[in-house]
């Protein structure tokens, strides 16, 4: 039996213009993502002889059968290299489902990562980015293992230089983690459903290139096209939002198109500003419906999936 242990991270969409919809049904994106130092944790094993491969998680409500992007990274991956033997996959789920955080695309991109580990490295790291885009848009750039500038529908990775990766270190987050599931088709057809015109490639670009360029701090930049329509369908985001930003910790931005919502902390030396005694408090205020989380930026891994 061959066996690998994984860590999947989470992302947050620092920045999230959503500029159009395309011929192909997708939307045209550009976003700044960072991958996160707080995700899921994945045990994978390459059994001898016959069986079915198999996905294994204690999650309520996670499926465990053909659906679930693992089981299909891992059908593609034998569709391009042969693999003797069943694979079993261990998931210690931690990432909400549907929260915004790319916990499905991120196991999906971890299972080809090391389904590729354990066959030898038949593929480059480019042409797995490449396969994973047919499990989803945001597979590619957990694969890219660092903070990147998404366009496209998601599948143009762009890594950012080492000086503005660098300006991401160290930033501390607190995670909420509402008991929410939002369905991103719904966010995308009700977001094109608006009146209002998409924002220009122009504008948008000119927006991120400020803080890229260092004009701007990361808290300037914070922004998602999805966050107000969101919030007018679930109010409970919308006051927890309002709660946390009254605890004096600033903007909450919503990541993706939801339900995980985020706050910079203060310090980006660990010392977040944010004392345990309040964040006690503010879990009591927000409910057992929200879970906080503190969570830092990790805009580069020495790989993409880290062997613990």
């Amino acid at each position: 039996m061959k066996a690998i242990q994984l860590f999947s991270p989470a992302k947050v969409n620092l920045y999230l213009r959503v500029l159009g919809r395309r011929d192909d049904g997708f939307h045209d994106l550009l976003s700044l993502v960072c991958p996160l130092d707080f995700g899921d944790a994945m045990t994978m094993e390459i059994h001898d002889g016959d069986g079915r491969d198999r996905l294994e998680c204690e999650h309520e409500g996670l499926p465990v059968d053909g659906s679930n992007l693992v089981l299909r990274a891992i059908e593609l991956f034998r569709s391009r290299h042969p693999l003797a033997g069943s694979v079993v996959v261990h998931l210690e789920k931690n990432i909400p489902l549907g929260a915004g955080l790319g916990g499905g695309s991120s196991n999906a991109a971890a299972t080809l990562w090391g389904l590729n580990h354990l066959a030898g490295h038949p593929f480059p790291v480019g042409e797995l980015m490449e396969m994973s885009s047919e499990l989803g848009s945001d597979c590619p750039l957990f694969l890219a293992g660092e903070a990147c500038v998404l366009r496209g529908r998601g599948e143009q990775v762009e890594p950012l230089s080492a000086d503005q990766a660098r300006r991401l270190e160290g930033q501390q987050l607190l995670l909420l983690l509402p008991g929410i599931h939002v369905s991103t088709p719904w966010a995308y057809s009700a977001l094109a459903r608006k009146n209002a015109p998409p924002p220009g490639s122009d504008a948008a670009e000119a927006g991120l290139g400020q803080y890229l360029d260092g004009r701007i701090p990361l808290g300037e930049l914070l922004h998602n096209d999805f966050g107000p329509m969101v919030e007018s369908k679930f109010v409970a985001l919308a006051a927890a939002r309002s709660m946390v930003e009254a605890a004096g910790l600033g903007s909450v931005l919503l990541s993706g198109s939801g339900s995980a919502m985020f706050a910079l902390l203060d310090d980006q030396e660990g010392e977040s500003g944010l004392s345990e005694a309040a964040l006690q408090a503010l879990q009591l205020e927000l409910g057992g419906e929200f879970g906080l989380v503190r969570a830092g930026l990790r805009p580069f891994f020495p790989q993409p999936f880290k062997l613990r």
